[in-house]
């Protein structure tokens, strides 16, 4: 019973990542993990931007709610 609801929460996590090309089915095995790091890097970069943005709306919002209302 585990065994099937472990497999079951694997193929949920996997479905979208093959759909958007993240990973494909049955390719051959790559001994480097080059383009792995690459990717990790870039979306690294994006949540850097995302919580720049978040905290400096924050800042924003605790000196200046007026400007930032408008």
């Amino acid at each position: 019973m585990t065994h099937q609801a472990s497999q079951r929460l694997f193929d949920h996590l996997v479905e979208p990542l093959s759909e958007q090309g993240w990973i494909k089915k049955r390719g051959v095995q790559r001994t480097n993990s080059t383009h792995v790091l690459a990717a990790v890097r870039r979306l690294n970069r994006l949540e850097l931007l995302g919580e720049t943005v978040r905290a400096t709306l924050n800042a924003i919002a605790a000196t200046e709610p007026e400007w930032l209302k408008e």
